[in-house]
Protein backbone atom coordinates (compact mmCIF):
# COMPACT_ATOMS: atom_id res chain seq x y z
CA UNK A 1 0.00 0.00 0.00
CA UNK A 2 1.55 3.17 -1.10
CA UNK A 3 1.42 6.36 1.24
CA UNK A 4 -1.58 8.68 1.04
CA UNK A 5 -1.11 11.30 3.20
CA UNK A 6 1.82 14.21 3.77
CA UNK A 7 3.96 13.69 7.32
CA UNK A 8 6.07 16.35 8.76
CA UNK A 9 10.26 15.95 7.81
CA UNK A 10 11.40 15.11 11.64
CA UNK A 11 14.92 14.01 10.75
CA UNK A 12 16.56 17.00 11.30
CA UNK A 13 20.15 17.87 10.07
CA UNK A 14 23.05 18.40 12.83
CA UNK A 15 23.98 21.88 12.60
CA UNK A 16 27.12 20.70 15.40
CA UNK A 17 30.49 22.01 14.71
CA UNK A 18 32.60 19.13 13.51
CA UNK A 19 35.04 19.41 17.09
CA UNK A 20 31.47 18.53 18.50
CA UNK A 21 30.26 15.61 16.33
CA UNK A 22 34.13 14.22 16.86
CA UNK A 23 32.79 13.26 20.21
CA UNK A 24 30.50 10.74 19.02
CA UNK A 25 31.26 6.96 19.43
CA UNK A 26 31.85 5.63 15.97
CA UNK A 27 31.71 1.60 14.76
CA UNK A 28 34.77 1.48 13.13
CA UNK A 29 36.57 2.06 16.74
CA UNK A 30 35.00 -1.16 18.82
CA UNK A 31 34.64 -3.59 15.40
CA UNK A 32 37.44 -4.44 13.51
CA UNK A 33 35.75 -6.01 11.28
CA UNK A 34 31.52 -7.33 11.06
CA UNK A 35 30.74 -10.67 10.86
CA UNK A 36 29.57 -11.66 7.08
CA UNK A 37 26.21 -11.70 6.80
CA UNK A 38 24.11 -14.90 6.06
CA UNK A 39 21.95 -13.07 3.04
CA UNK A 40 18.91 -15.89 2.42
CA UNK A 41 15.51 -14.79 0.79
CA UNK A 42 13.61 -14.75 3.59
CA UNK A 43 9.36 -15.19 3.47
CA UNK A 44 7.19 -12.16 4.88
CA UNK A 45 5.89 -14.01 7.32
CA UNK A 46 9.43 -15.05 8.63
CA UNK A 47 10.01 -11.11 9.11
CA UNK A 48 10.88 -9.63 12.47
CA UNK A 49 7.97 -8.20 13.18
CA UNK A 50 7.31 -5.68 16.48
CA UNK A 51 4.22 -3.20 17.28
CA UNK A 52 3.96 -0.26 14.41
CA UNK A 53 3.94 2.91 15.93
CA UNK A 54 1.83 6.03 14.26
CA UNK A 55 3.60 9.18 14.78
CA UNK A 56 0.31 10.78 13.15
CA UNK A 57 1.85 13.65 11.43
CA UNK A 58 3.93 15.00 13.96
CA UNK A 59 7.20 15.58 13.48
CA UNK A 60 8.44 12.55 16.09
CA UNK A 61 9.67 9.86 13.68
CA UNK A 62 13.58 10.37 15.29
CA UNK A 63 12.01 9.92 18.96
CA UNK A 64 9.56 6.49 17.60
CA UNK A 65 12.46 5.44 16.12
CA UNK A 66 14.27 5.96 19.89
CA UNK A 67 11.60 4.32 21.80
CA UNK A 68 11.35 1.20 19.54
CA UNK A 69 14.99 0.72 19.61
CA UNK A 70 14.85 0.53 23.47
CA UNK A 71 11.54 -1.26 23.44
CA UNK A 72 13.79 -4.16 21.18
CA UNK A 73 16.66 -4.06 23.25
CA UNK A 74 14.13 -4.86 26.59
CA UNK A 75 12.97 -7.89 24.50
CA UNK A 76 16.32 -9.49 24.03
CA UNK A 77 17.17 -9.11 27.00
CA UNK A 78 13.73 -10.10 28.77
CA UNK A 79 11.34 -11.82 26.18
CA UNK A 80 8.76 -9.12 26.62
CA UNK A 81 8.60 -6.30 24.55
CA UNK A 82 8.40 -2.77 26.31
CA UNK A 83 6.73 0.33 24.74
CA UNK A 84 8.61 3.67 25.48
CA UNK A 85 7.20 6.95 25.63
CA UNK A 86 7.93 8.90 22.53
CA UNK A 87 6.72 11.98 24.02
CA UNK A 88 8.93 11.86 26.80
CA UNK A 89 11.55 11.83 24.16
CA UNK A 90 10.33 14.20 21.91
CA UNK A 91 8.92 16.69 24.50
CA UNK A 92 12.78 17.04 25.48
CA UNK A 93 14.26 17.59 21.77
CA UNK A 94 16.93 21.10 21.97
CA UNK A 95 15.05 22.32 18.89
CA UNK A 96 11.24 22.85 20.65
CA UNK A 97 8.87 24.34 19.14
CA UNK A 98 10.08 23.21 16.31
CA UNK A 99 9.69 20.37 14.74
CA UNK A 100 11.42 17.32 14.33
CA UNK A 101 14.70 16.71 16.16
CA UNK A 102 17.89 15.77 15.67
CA UNK A 103 19.31 11.80 16.36
CA UNK A 104 22.07 12.93 19.20
CA UNK A 105 19.09 14.77 21.24
CA UNK A 106 17.37 11.61 21.24
CA UNK A 107 20.37 9.45 22.09
CA UNK A 108 21.63 11.81 24.99
CA UNK A 109 17.52 11.47 26.12
CA UNK A 110 18.18 7.63 26.40
CA UNK A 111 21.61 8.48 28.70
CA UNK A 112 18.82 9.87 31.08
CA UNK A 113 15.94 6.87 30.97
CA UNK A 114 12.51 7.11 29.06
CA UNK A 115 9.46 6.69 30.48
CA UNK A 116 6.76 3.82 29.42
CA UNK A 117 4.11 4.67 27.40
CA UNK A 118 1.18 3.55 29.45
CA UNK A 119 2.43 6.35 31.48
CA UNK A 120 2.85 9.57 28.66
CA UNK A 121 0.50 8.28 25.96
CA UNK A 122 2.67 8.95 22.54
CA UNK A 123 0.45 7.24 19.52
CA UNK A 124 -2.07 9.21 16.63
CA UNK A 125 -0.52 12.28 18.37
CA UNK A 126 0.32 15.68 16.52
CA UNK A 127 3.12 17.89 17.64
CA UNK A 128 0.93 19.88 19.59
CA UNK A 129 -0.55 17.12 21.33
CA UNK A 130 3.08 15.74 22.33
CA UNK A 131 4.45 18.91 23.45
CA UNK A 132 1.26 19.76 25.65
CA UNK A 133 0.91 16.41 27.53
CA UNK A 134 1.94 16.68 31.14
CA UNK A 135 4.82 14.14 32.65
CA UNK A 136 4.92 14.17 36.13
CA UNK A 137 8.32 14.07 37.34
CA UNK A 138 7.81 11.01 39.18
CA UNK A 139 7.04 9.66 35.42
CA UNK A 140 10.10 10.31 33.95
CA UNK A 141 11.82 8.87 37.61
CA UNK A 142 10.43 5.73 36.66
CA UNK A 143 11.92 5.87 32.92
CA UNK A 144 15.61 6.41 34.67
CA UNK A 145 15.54 2.35 35.43
CA UNK A 146 15.57 1.58 31.43
CA UNK A 147 18.61 4.27 30.30
CA UNK A 148 20.91 3.09 27.89
CA UNK A 149 24.21 5.01 28.31
CA UNK A 150 25.74 4.60 24.71
CA UNK A 151 24.91 4.49 21.35
CA UNK A 152 27.59 4.21 18.35
CA UNK A 153 27.27 6.20 14.36
CA UNK A 154 27.29 3.23 12.16
CA UNK A 155 28.94 3.91 8.82
CA UNK A 156 26.42 5.27 5.61
CA UNK A 157 25.06 3.57 3.01
CA UNK A 158 26.67 0.77 4.12
CA UNK A 159 24.01 -2.30 4.26
CA UNK A 160 25.99 -4.98 5.20
CA UNK A 161 27.24 -3.69 8.21
CA UNK A 162 23.40 -2.65 9.56
CA UNK A 163 22.54 -6.38 8.55
CA UNK A 164 25.73 -7.67 10.43
CA UNK A 165 24.71 -6.10 13.40
CA UNK A 166 21.38 -7.03 13.13
CA UNK A 167 22.23 -10.69 12.75
CA UNK A 168 24.53 -10.70 15.50
CA UNK A 169 23.05 -8.83 18.36
CA UNK A 170 19.21 -8.74 17.27
CA UNK A 171 18.84 -5.39 17.72
CA UNK A 172 16.82 -2.38 16.21
CA UNK A 173 19.05 0.25 14.18
CA UNK A 174 18.36 3.59 13.72
CA UNK A 175 18.29 4.70 10.04
CA UNK A 176 17.52 7.54 8.20
CA UNK A 177 16.32 8.54 4.63
CA UNK A 178 15.62 11.53 2.06
CA UNK A 179 12.91 11.35 -0.34
CA UNK A 180 10.53 12.50 -2.25
CA UNK A 181 7.22 11.60 -0.87
CA UNK A 182 6.56 9.30 -4.09
CA UNK A 183 9.65 7.20 -3.51
CA UNK A 184 8.42 6.02 0.01
CA UNK A 185 6.36 3.44 -1.62
CA UNK A 186 6.49 -0.65 -0.25
CA UNK A 187 9.90 -0.52 -1.97
CA UNK A 188 10.99 2.97 -2.02
CA UNK A 189 12.74 3.44 -5.24
CA UNK A 190 14.77 6.99 -6.38
CA UNK A 191 12.89 8.57 -9.08
CA UNK A 192 14.79 11.81 -8.77
CA UNK A 193 18.40 11.11 -8.75
CA UNK A 194 19.06 14.69 -7.97
CA UNK A 195 17.18 15.37 -5.20
CA UNK A 196 19.19 17.46 -2.23
CA UNK A 197 18.93 16.17 1.38
CA UNK A 198 19.12 19.84 2.32
CA UNK A 199 16.60 21.33 0.11
CA UNK A 200 13.38 22.47 2.24
CA UNK A 201 10.87 20.45 0.29
CA UNK A 202 13.14 17.06 0.97
CA UNK A 203 11.52 14.78 3.49
CA UNK A 204 14.11 13.85 5.91
CA UNK A 205 12.77 10.09 8.00
CA UNK A 206 13.88 8.49 10.74
CA UNK A 207 12.62 4.92 10.69
CA UNK A 208 13.60 1.24 12.21
CA UNK A 209 15.89 -1.53 10.69
CA UNK A 210 14.92 -4.45 12.19
CA UNK A 211 15.32 -7.51 9.87
CA UNK A 212 17.38 -8.08 6.37
CA UNK A 213 16.87 -10.70 3.34
CA UNK A 214 17.36 -10.95 -0.66
CA UNK A 215 14.53 -9.52 -2.72
CA UNK A 216 15.06 -11.03 -6.31
CA UNK A 217 18.73 -11.81 -5.10
CA UNK A 218 19.06 -8.71 -3.67
CA UNK A 219 19.97 -7.57 -0.75
CA UNK A 220 17.50 -5.56 1.46
CA UNK A 221 16.48 -4.20 4.65
CA UNK A 222 13.41 -4.42 6.37
CA UNK A 223 12.54 -1.68 8.18
CA UNK A 224 9.65 -0.41 10.35
CA UNK A 225 8.27 3.26 9.67
CA UNK A 226 6.34 5.12 12.18
CA UNK A 227 3.07 5.77 9.87
CA UNK A 228 0.85 3.51 11.17
CA UNK A 229 -0.03 -0.17 9.82
CA UNK A 230 -1.88 1.34 7.02
CA UNK A 231 1.12 2.35 5.08
CA UNK A 232 3.52 0.45 4.07
CA UNK A 233 3.43 -3.34 4.16
CA UNK A 234 1.49 -3.17 7.05
CA UNK A 235 3.53 -0.49 8.61
CA UNK A 236 7.24 -2.30 7.35
CA UNK A 237 8.85 -1.55 3.99
CA UNK A 238 11.71 -2.85 2.12
CA UNK A 239 14.71 -0.93 1.41
CA UNK A 240 16.76 -2.66 -1.57
CA UNK A 241 20.98 -1.86 -1.47
CA UNK A 242 20.60 0.51 -4.05
CA UNK A 243 17.61 2.52 -2.48
CA UNK A 244 19.99 2.38 0.89
CA UNK A 245 23.08 3.55 -1.02
CA UNK A 246 21.44 6.58 -2.66
CA UNK A 247 19.24 7.89 0.40
CA UNK A 248 20.62 6.78 3.56
CA UNK A 249 22.35 9.64 5.48
CA UNK A 250 22.75 8.33 8.91
CA UNK A 251 22.63 5.07 10.38
CA UNK A 252 23.11 4.50 14.58
CA UNK A 253 22.48 1.83 17.61
CA UNK A 254 22.50 1.91 21.12
CA UNK A 255 24.74 0.20 23.45
CA UNK A 256 25.51 -0.83 27.30
CA UNK A 257 29.39 -0.78 27.50
CA UNK A 258 31.24 -3.05 29.91
CA UNK A 259 33.90 -2.18 32.14
CA UNK A 260 36.03 -3.77 34.32
CA UNK A 261 38.90 -2.34 36.27
CA UNK A 262 41.67 -5.50 35.94
CA UNK A 263 44.11 -3.70 37.95
CA UNK A 264 42.86 -4.23 41.04
CA UNK A 265 42.65 -7.42 42.76
CA UNK A 266 39.90 -9.34 42.68
CA UNK A 267 37.50 -10.96 45.45
CA UNK A 268 37.93 -15.16 45.18
CA UNK A 269 36.37 -17.26 43.57
CA UNK A 270 36.89 -15.34 39.89
CA UNK A 271 37.61 -16.20 36.76
CA UNK A 272 40.94 -14.98 36.28
CA UNK A 273 41.71 -11.82 34.91
CA UNK A 274 42.91 -10.97 31.44
CA UNK A 275 46.64 -11.37 31.02
CA UNK A 276 48.87 -7.92 31.88
CA UNK A 277 49.27 -6.26 28.27
CA UNK A 278 52.99 -5.39 27.83
CA UNK A 279 54.20 -3.13 25.38
CA UNK A 280 56.38 -0.22 25.00
CA UNK A 281 55.09 3.01 23.30
CA UNK A 282 58.00 5.65 21.50
CA UNK A 283 55.81 8.23 19.82
CA UNK A 284 53.12 10.67 20.33
CA UNK A 285 49.70 9.71 19.56
CA UNK A 286 46.83 11.93 18.74
CA UNK A 287 42.99 11.98 17.80
CA UNK A 288 42.07 10.29 14.46
CA UNK A 289 45.07 7.95 14.03
CA UNK A 290 44.67 4.55 12.88
CA UNK A 291 47.95 2.03 13.68
CA UNK A 292 49.31 -0.89 16.31
CA UNK A 293 50.31 1.76 18.59
CA UNK A 294 46.87 2.28 19.39
CA UNK A 295 45.38 -1.15 19.60
CA UNK A 296 48.20 -1.45 22.42
CA UNK A 297 46.65 1.37 24.14
CA UNK A 298 43.31 0.37 23.72
CA UNK A 299 44.40 -2.96 24.86
CA UNK A 300 45.72 -1.11 27.97
CA UNK A 301 42.88 0.91 28.61
CA UNK A 302 40.31 -1.81 28.80
CA UNK A 303 42.90 -3.65 31.40
CA UNK A 304 42.39 -0.48 33.46
CA UNK A 305 38.81 -0.40 33.00
CA UNK A 306 38.87 2.73 30.51
CA UNK A 307 37.71 0.78 27.73
CA UNK A 308 34.89 -1.43 26.78
CA UNK A 309 35.32 -4.90 27.89
CA UNK A 310 32.38 -6.16 25.21
CA UNK A 311 34.45 -4.40 22.21
CA UNK A 312 37.41 -5.15 20.27
CA UNK A 313 40.53 -3.21 20.39
CA UNK A 314 40.87 -1.65 16.66
CA UNK A 315 43.46 0.46 16.57
CA UNK A 316 41.48 3.38 15.98
CA UNK A 317 41.70 6.73 17.98
CA UNK A 318 38.63 7.56 18.41
CA UNK A 319 35.74 9.42 20.99
CA UNK A 320 35.52 6.18 23.27
CA UNK A 321 39.93 6.00 23.21
CA UNK A 322 39.96 9.62 23.82
CA UNK A 323 37.51 9.34 26.75
CA UNK A 324 39.66 6.56 28.09
CA UNK A 325 43.16 8.11 27.80
CA UNK A 326 41.64 11.57 29.48
CA UNK A 327 40.20 8.96 32.48
CA UNK A 328 43.85 7.87 32.24
CA UNK A 329 45.48 10.71 32.78
CA UNK A 330 43.55 11.71 35.71
CA UNK A 331 43.89 8.97 37.34
CA UNK A 332 47.94 8.66 37.20
CA UNK A 333 47.98 12.64 37.16
CA UNK A 334 49.63 13.03 33.99
CA UNK A 335 49.36 16.90 33.98
CA UNK A 336 47.56 19.87 36.13
CA UNK A 337 43.63 19.38 35.70
CA UNK A 338 43.64 22.59 33.63
CA UNK A 339 46.51 21.03 30.96
CA UNK A 340 44.06 17.74 30.66
CA UNK A 341 40.57 19.18 30.68
CA UNK A 342 41.60 21.14 27.61
CA UNK A 343 42.94 18.28 25.75
CA UNK A 344 40.15 16.10 26.70
CA UNK A 345 42.33 13.06 25.83
CA UNK A 346 43.05 13.67 22.07
CA UNK A 347 47.07 13.26 22.78
CA UNK A 348 49.21 10.59 24.27
CA UNK A 349 52.37 12.86 24.94
CA UNK A 350 56.14 12.56 25.96
CA UNK A 351 54.21 12.10 29.97
CA UNK A 352 51.56 9.91 29.19
CA UNK A 353 53.83 7.79 27.72
CA UNK A 354 56.28 7.53 30.22
CA UNK A 355 53.76 6.41 32.51
CA UNK A 356 52.42 3.87 30.15
CA UNK A 357 55.74 2.79 29.84
CA UNK A 358 56.32 2.32 33.36
CA UNK A 359 53.52 0.34 34.29
CA UNK A 360 53.25 -1.77 30.50
CA UNK A 361 56.79 -2.18 29.35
Amino acid sequence: MENQQMFMSGAVIDERPESEKEKDYRFEEIVAAINPVNWIEKPRDQWRKFPIFNQDGSGSCVAQTEAKEMGIMRWLRDKIYVHFSATDIYQRRSNKPAGGMVAVDARNIARKGVTLEALAPSQAMNDGQMDSAVIEEYKRKVGEVFAVPNFVALPIRDIDTVASLIQTTGKGVMVWFYFEYREWTDTPQVMNPNLDLYAGSTNRHSVTAVDFTLVNGKKALIIEDSWGPTFGLNGQRVITEDFYKARNWYAGYLVNFQFEDQTKPLPQPQPAPNPKPKYRFSKPLTFGMTNSDVKALQDILRYEGLFPQNTASTGYYGAITAKGVYQFQVRHKIAPMAELNALQGRRVGEKTIQKLNALYA
